[in-house]
């Protein structure tokens, strides 16, 4: 299974460690864990990063098709992550992210709080931009 360790090698970027922020040590504690093992937290911050989008957002999808109020921290975490993203930042990840949308679009919306409603409408705006 690919890591992020794996992803910045074949980009030909280096990593060091330096435990001064909570990014950080975040990124450390996952760089060798397969992307398919990440938990949700993982996968929205590495998406609030904008970090191998087009590596994580399939994942991201998968998760929100299993449960699409998926977070760790809280209901709809994942979509808000998805919904902090700028055009430029889904360039190369396109397809998921046009996916992600797609299928937001789709779901019964009835449960969801007002926030989650936002983000969703944020996503849809930014498929169309």
């Amino acid at each position: 299974m690919t890591t992020l360790r794996e992803l910045l090698q074949l980009r030909n970027s280096t990593y060091e460690p330096n435990n001064r922020s909570s990014l950080d040590e975040w990124f450390s504690s996952v760089l060798d864990v397969p992307l398919d093992e990440l938990e949700i937290g993982d996968v929205a911050r590495a998406v609030r990063q904008s970090l191998f989008l087009a590596e994580i957002l399939p994942k991201a999808e998968a998760i929100l098709r299993n449960n699409p109020l998926s977070g760790e921290d809280y209901d709809g975490q994942l979509i808000s992550s998805i919904a902090s993203l700028e055009r430029g930042d889904i360039n190369d990840a396109l397809p998921s992210f046009l996916s992600i949308c797609s299928y937001l679009a789709q779901i019964n919306k009835t449960d969801f709080d007002r926030q989650v409603l936002i983000d969703i409408e944020k996503t849809e705006k930014l498929s169309h931009s």
